[in-house]
C-alpha cells in the first residue's frame, strides 16, 4: 500500500507585501548598474596599482559610488559613453591583448571629470571595471578647431 504524500500544515497562506524594485532581467542592459573588480587590471599602464595619495582612491571609489543604480542611459546622459577598441591608443590596445581582453569589440569610458575616466568592460547591467586613466592617455581625445 501506497503512503501518501506529507504536505505541510498551515494556519492560513503568507502574504507578500513586498514587490520587485526593478522588474528588468539583470543580463539585459538598461537596469541599474552594479560593478564588478574582478577583472581590474593589477599591472601595466593604465592599472589600479597607481594610486600614491589615498585621497585620490577615496575621489574614486566615491564617484563609483554616487553612479552606482543609474542606467546606462543615465550614464551616457552625463557624458559616459561606449568607445570602439580600435580607437584605443596602442598601448592601452596591447594590454587588452595581454590581459586576452582582444575578442571585446568596446570598452565604456566612464567619465569623472575633464581628463580622468574609468573604463569598464560592460555586460548587461554589469560594469566590470578594468583601468583608471587620469591622464585621459587611453582614448586621448583629438583636439578641437586643430
Amino acid at each position: 500500500m501506497a503512503k501518501k504524500p506529507k504536505q505541510p500544515k498551515v494556519a492560513q497562506a503568507p502574504i507578500v507585501r513586498k514587490t520587485a524594485k526593478f522588474e528588468t532581467d539583470p543580463t539585459i542592459k538598461g537596469g541599474p548598474i552594479s560593478w564588478r573588480f574582478s577583472h581590474a587590471d593589477r599591472a601595466g599602464p593604465f592599472a589600479w596599482t597607481c594610486f600614491d595619495d589615498a585621497g585620490v582612491m577615496a575621489d574614486v571609489l566615491s564617484h563609483l559610488t554616487s553612479v552606482e543604480g543609474l542606467s546606462e542611459h543615465d550614464l551616457i546622459k552625463g557624458g559616459s559613453h561606449p568607445i570602439e577598441v580600435y580607437k584605443l591608443a596602442k598601448p592601452a590596445r596591447d594590454r587588452l591583448e595581454e590581459l586576452q581582453h582582444d575578442d571585446l569589440d568596446s570598452l565604456f569610458s566612464l567619465r569623472m571629470t575633464g581628463k580622468r575616466r574609468i573604463f569598464c568592460i560592460h555586460h548587461g547591467n554589469i560594469m566590470r571595471v578594468l583601468w583608471y586613466d587620469p591622464e585621459h592617455q587611453v582614448c586621448p581625445a583629438a583636439l578641437k578647431h586643430t
